[in-house]
């Protein structure tokens, strides 16, 4: 259970990173903001995941369930890395990195869970419904920057 919550410190620390690079974007709106929907709204998704789970799924099935999800929220994290130091180092960054970046993250994460829990024997609608949050997720954020 520790190297659970350490990979998802881990993964929310990394995407701090990325979601303060945002704030180039959003010059009139204050870094508590920029972060607090930059990582409040990504973490509705692992949120709600490991809520489902722990409502259906057994206590080993769970835990392997958590540390898939662990590694692949870390691995999305670090995909967002290079949007977030182009944002960083640029002058005049180009809004639309970041968006395929994290359209890349997104696709990067989904294939990656549907792998390991493939692999695990898990049923293909716990990726479905990764993925279905994730679009939820997605359009939350879109929602509250626009």
């Amino acid at each position: 259970m520790k190297k659970i919550i350490l990979l998802f410190i881990a993964s929310f620390l990394v995407t701090a990173v990325f979601s303060g690079s945002l704030k180039v974007f959003f010059q009139e709106v204050g870094w508590r903001e920029v972060l607090l929907k930059g990582l409040l709204i990504p973490c509705f998704t692992w949120t709600v995941q490991l809520l489902l789970s722990a409502a259906f799924l057994k206590t080993h099935d769970r835990l392997t369930y958590w540390n898939r999800l662990g590694w692949v929220c870390l691995l999305g994290s670090i995909a967002l890395l290079p949007a977030a130091f182009y944002n960083l180092r640029s002058a005049t960054p180009w809004v639309w990195i970041s968006v395929l970046n994290v359209f890349a993250s997104v696709v990067l994460m989904a294939l990656t869970l549907h792998v390991l829990l493939r692999r695990a024997g898990f049923r293909w609608l716990w990726t479905l419904s990764w993925v279905v949050l994730i679009v939820v997720n997605m359009s939350l954020y879109l929602s509250s920057v626009l």
